[in-house]
């Protein structure tokens, strides 16, 4: 197929050279033209015959040809790990790789590769929970910092109004013990999960979840209160940006009580036992601590700062 080609086409592009036009049903006889379109047109059967002898091949091969075994090259690259046609999921798992020729290296494990030598490093890949929750929690910081810029804004410019004085501070700071110490507790039950005391682990983020469900209820009711009073969202700038404020920030702590109720039910199905999903569990806590970290300066923002000024 190749002598073929390169005999019609190259040929021709030196004819081309000498002068001969493209797409000419004849030419004259000048000196060299005649010999290298006949050489040119032999191509052209050449060719041919090596196309016929593919299509051959190719249906003795699909008809009665022999099936290609996984490996039938003997590569050594991965793509050919896996069976022929692969399943859905690829690997079951990934072999060991310690060269660039990981599959020779698993059929010849006693001739190591002469210029890489024996594999003497260990690599631990990054904790993928530990890296994605932090990654948001990242976000949700700047999130929180522009809007606690916002109401400082607002706050330095009084208006007419309710504003900080309508906000119950003693009961506030109530809740927020209930809060802060849910962070206690969830890392008890961490250490629990650590130690594989089920029992313990179960009691303490029961614990937790209590407590951040009181802190909730707490803030709900100071909302009520303050919708008795009439002030909403919408009664003037401190009320927006205040229920704005707090109001994303309820939002964080009933997602992470979503979170730590389903880890409580897995862990209570189990699900925790030899270890596993620890590295979830303890990333779910990372956006806990978050959240507490949060009130505590939303705290000094809207319900402490008032008080000091």
């Amino acid at each position: 197929m190749v002598i073929g080609f390169n005999m019609t086409f190259v040929i021709q592009h030196f004819l081309g050279l000498l002068g001969m036009p493209r797409r000419v049903f004849t030419y004259p006889d000048l000196p060299n033209w005649g010999w290298m379109n006949m050489l040119s047109t032999g191509g052209v059967f050449f060719m041919s015959a090596s196309a016929l002898i593919l299509v051959w091949n190719l249906a003795t091969s699909f008809f009665r040809g022999k099936i290609a075994g996984d490996n039938p090259w003997d590569a050594w690259t991965l793509e050919w790990a896996t069976t022929s046609p692969p399943p859905h999921e690829n690997f079951v798992a990934l072999p060991p790789i310690r060269s660039r020729r990981p599959l020779w290296d698993i059929a010849n494990p006693d001739r190591p590769d002469p210029i890489v030598g024996e594999n003497s490093a260990v690599v631990t890949l990054p904790d993928h929970n530990k890296i994605g929750i932090l990654s948001f929690i990242l976000s949700e910081a700047g999130f929180f910092a522009a809007l606690i810029l916002a109401y400082l804004y607002f706050y330095a410019r009084p208006q007419a109004g309710p504003g900080p004085k309508e906000l119950d501070v003693p009961r506030t700071l109530v809740f927020s013990i209930c809060l802060f110490a849910s962070s206690f507790t969830f890392w008890r039950s961490e250490v629990a999960l650590t130690k594989q005391r089920r029992g313990s682990m179960l009691a303490w983020l029961a614990l937790t979840i209590l407590l951040g469900g009181v802190f909730l209820v707490g803030q709900g009711t100071e909302y009520w209160k303050l919708f008795q009073t009439g002030v909403d969202l919408s009664t003037n700038m401190f009320s927006t940006t205040f229920f704005t404020l707090t109001g994303f920030h309820g939002l964080h702590v009933l997602l992470g009580l979503i979170a730590l109720l389903i880890f409580l039910w897995l862990a209570w199905e189990g699900d925790f036992a030899s270890g596993r999903g620890e590295s979830a569990f303890k990333s779910v806590g990372y956006y806990w601590h978050f959240v507490d970290v949060v009130w505590v300066f939303v705290l000094l923002t809207v319900y402490i700062l008032p008080l000091v000024r």
